[in-house]
């Protein structure tokens, strides 16, 4: 879904592939801003051609909301302005909790009264007065015998939407699409899946953000289950700092490799944060056992986890495994691409997981 200003202030899929294209996917979030500059005329030719990071003060963002606007756009353009390019058309997204998404609404055209378009636009009508909401819609499968449509509806206060715009006006950025989050995860998940082993397969997606997981179950490309706890980089932070009586910075210099770690942080931090981790894999599958019936088909074929609290987690795979019994792979969907970059190829590896939902987003810009 892609929120993009029109007169009706909906898009209908309204972004088809441009050819050679190159578009930046830009993650806010409490604890930093992530930049990813993608190219490709297909997704079967994408290239990485630029990336970029700033840490965040601890008074700029709380949880989603902006505290210090002047701050924000501040770390922005120094974001930018690390990344180098003359590049100005970002994807960035809305959080699931700013938006309403209805994944079960049916249509059938045969039968309907009333357009597609006018049925969409009733089911916005009872979260919000259309005039105010942005919303937009996809058709997810139909019944072959029947007709009917399944249909994916989101919508968003278009004063949220026009936020996003505003802040990348600041700096002279124009927003090509608002999207969510959610999708922009999935959405590089999908990706890191390009031999689709696993698209006829229930699978969890597990991403590690700044300040919560989220965990999705996909199956065929639909998202059939969603949770969100809170884990995430903050809390990574505040373990280091338990443990070593250290500020924000230090504990994240040791988080990133920049600073040298204690003889003791892989026992102490490392294994502790991958537990705290894979027990709460362990609860979203549960939530989503609860959630079926016996013929739907319980079974999750393979766990990923990625995301900016998995940063230097070595093992994490492993632990997430001893927990739930489910094969288990931790991946950097950035790192997939042809890469193009003119960094160091270790730090590159060291950051590519804090790049993943930026990634989604880049990715969500070139389809």
């Amino acid at each position: 879904m892609r929120f993009k200003k029109t007169e009706k202030n909906t898009s209908n899929k309204a972004a088809n592939a441009t050819s050679g294209r190159s578009v930046i996917g830009l993650d806010i979030g409490q604890g930093g801003i992530r930049m990813v500059q993608l190219s490709g005329r297909s997704l079967s030719q994408v290239q990485l051609e630029k990336y970029a990071m700033v840490t965040l003060p601890s008074n700029v963002i709380s949880g989603t909301e902006v505290v210090d606007f002047e701050q924000l756009v501040s770390h922005l353009q120094q974001c930018y302005s690390k990344l180098k390019t003359n590049c100005k058309q970002v994807n960035i997204s809305l959080p699931t909790s700013s938006v309403t998404i209805e994944d079960d609404v049916r249509f059938n055209p045969e039968e309907s009264e009333i357009s597609l378009q006018e049925m969409v636009e009733s089911e916005v009508s009872r979260v919000g007065a259309l005039d105010s909401m942005n919303y937009d819609w996809y058709e997810m499968s139909q019944n072959a015998k029947t007709g009917e449509q399944r249909i994916l509806v989101v919508a968003a206060k278009t004063e949220d939407v026009d936020r996003c715009s505003d802040l990348l006006d600041e700096i002279g950025l124009q927003a090509t699409n608002v999207d969510v989050d959610l999708f922009a995860i999935a959405n590089a998940f999908a990706y890191a899946d390009q031999g689709e082993q696993f698209a006829d397969s229930k699978v969890l997606l597990v991403d590690v953000g700044d300040v919560n997981m989220r965990a999705l179950v996909v199956e065929k490309g639909t998202i059939l289950f969603r949770h969100e706890s809170h884990l995430g980089l903050e809390q990574l932070v505040q373990l280091v700092q338990r443990n070593y009586q250290c500020g924000d910075a230090e504990a994240l210099a040791m988080i990133y490799g920049e600073m040298g770690r204690p003889a003791d942080y892989h026992n102490m931090i490392t294994h502790d944060f991958n537990m705290q981790i894979a027990q709460e894999v362990q609860r979203a599958l549960q939530f989503f056992l609860a959630t079926q019936s016996m013929d739907q088909g319980n079974d999750i074929r393979q766990i990923f986890v990625s995301g900016v609290g998995c940063t230097g987690a070595a093992g994490l795979d492993d632990a997430i495994y001893a927990q739930t019994s489910i094969a288990t792979q931790q991946i950097a969907p950035a790192s997939l691409a042809v890469n193009k970059l003119k960094t160091d190829e270790a730090r590159f590896a060291q950051d590519a997981n804090s790049l993943t939902m930026a990634f989604g987003l880049a990715l969500r810009g070139l389809v």
